[in-house]
């Protein structure tokens, strides 16, 4: 939990040789010192910068291979969750749905615990972080050890929509919904399944017509877990959705755009810290910088990978930071780099 004191027009992307040797320079210190501190395996950096793309490549896509492009496609995991927010933000401008309703508005069946204190699980619950909801349905702790999680990948395999709804059946919020704000991959994955009602089609569907286009990543990376031994895959329903870096530097170029009503909404704040400068859009962490301008966070962590994504409209600039070795400072580490890159003369 993130208690309130603490939470700290898509564009023609071509890339280009950065004209700037500062910046080239401070990819290159950065990329060699993160697989230094994390003895990470590799990395892969894609900054776009009023309009202008750059993209740098570090250490290894798959140990004794090459180094990873700007197509090697890596796990983002929970930045995939700022799409469903972005997508929610656009059923909700087209008036196939309201922030504010109740989620079992999009289930079939009966789901008394999804309530507490009188308030509903809603729809904004669950792109804001504040549902209540448990982390992850289903327990696998109980498979631990389990080097790699191949037998969590498994599992997860077997476990579809249709046991992930039974077993809901048998949840409640464990703090009363727009509260506070907690992960959940359980609310996650709930708001996909109320998406699919919504758009009337599956989500991997959705993403295709409505985030995807020009998204063309070539080769995958391998991913290693804290121990450097071979990570499991991440089924794509259960949050391994694997982009490249230029795939994620387009969908950057969207989220930049707030001309578009969509994406102003969703990086409109939702739940705030007491100081008011830290909040939760639509998935997306905002904070105000003391020059006025704003900073949206999202990162991902799975068995194999971590991966952050900064964007500071005001700057017109993105960062995306996607790395093939998880660890526990590993996002810590790529959302310092970004900051850095911030914190260069502009472009």
């Amino acid at each position: 939990m993130l208690p309130r004191c603490l939470i700290g027009v898509m564009l023609v992307l071509a890339p280009v040789t950065a004209p700037a040797q500062g910046l080239d320079a401070a990819a290159a210190a950065e990329g060699a010192k993160f697989l230094a501190e994390e003895k990470g395996v590799g990395l892969s950096i894609g900054v776009l910068w009023n309009g202008r793309t750059h993209f740098y490549g570090f250490g290894e896509s798959v140990k004794r291979g090459a180094a990873p492009t700007k197509d090697t496609a890596f796990e983002i995991g929970s930045i995939s969750k700022t799409m469903s927010g972005l997508l929610l933000a656009r059923a909700v401008l087209a008036g196939k749905a309201d922030l504010n309703d109740d989620v079992r508005k999009y289930l079939d069946g009966d789901y008394p615990g999804l309530a507490l204190e009188g308030e509903p699980v809603r729809l904004l619950h669950l792109a804001n972080m504040t549902s209540g909801l448990p982390d992850n349905l289903p327990d696998l702790s109980k498979l631990d050890p389990d080097p790699g999680r191949f037998k969590h990948a498994e599992a997860l395999k077997a476990y579809g929509k249709a046991r992930f709804l039974a077993d809901l059946h048998g949840l409640k919020p464990a703090t009363k919904p727009g509260e506070n704000v907690a992960h959940s991959n359980t609310a996650a994955q709930l708001l996909i399944y109320a998406l699919e009602r919504i758009y009337g089609m599956p989500y991997d569907q959705i993403l295709a017509r409505e985030i995807e286009s020009g998204f063309d990543a070539k080769g995958v990376a391998t991913g290693y877990d804290s121990e450097g031994r071979v990570a499991a895959v991440l089924p794509r329903d259960q949050f391994g959705y694997r982009y490249s870096a230029a795939d994620m530097l387009r969908y950057a170029a969207l989220q930049l755009d707030e001309s578009d009503p969509a994406v102003a909404l969703s990086h409109k704040g939702t739940w705030f810290t007491l100081d008011k400068q830290t909040w939760v859009g639509l998935t997306w962490i905002v904070s105000q910088l003391p020059d006025g301008g704003r900073v949206l966070r999202t990162s991902g962590g799975t068995w194999g990978f971590a991966s952050v994504m900064m964007v500071w409209p005001e700057k017109k600039l993105a960062v995306v930071l996607l790395a093939n070795k998880a660890s526990d400072t590993a996002q810590g580490r790529l959302s310092e780099i970004a900051n850095r890159i911030a914190a260069l003369p502009p472009e």
